[in-house]
């Protein structure tokens, strides 16, 4: 008896320098049975397409903020958020910083409050 594989989906934020001025989201299945952080499910979309640009926490415990991106509409840490199983998030960069390309962003340069 086989046992069905659960997934994630990800609508992720793609944007290339030099390419369309408001980007897109690409639609990614990525299969698990168990929590993903926001960052390894990003390193797991990398992995399947080396195109997709991310950043990844230096810490892993949610302090030096590398990681942060924006999920489901908030600014979030990524190496500490946590994605059920079956469940559906958004993806996008950091609203606070300047894309550098989908989902990376420059914190060097804030864009302000929007």
């Amino acid at each position: 008896m086989s046992q069905r594989t659960q997934t994630i989906t990800a609508r992720v934020f793609r944007w290339e320098p030099g390419g369309e001025k408001t980007g897109d989201f690409q639609t990614v299945h990525i299969p698990s049975e168990q929590p993903l952080s926001v960052m390894a499910l990003l390193a797991k979309i990398h992995d399947q397409d080396g195109t997709f640009a991310c950043r990844t926490s230096t810490c892993f415990k949610g302090i030096c903020g590398s990681c942060m991106v924006r999920v489901n509409g908030q600014d979030v840490m990524g190496c500490t958020t946590l994605i059920q199983p079956g469940e559906t998030v958004v993806i996008e960069p950091h609203s606070q910083f300047r894309v550098i390309r989908d989902v990376a962003v420059d914190f060097a340069q804030p864009v302000g409050d929007r």
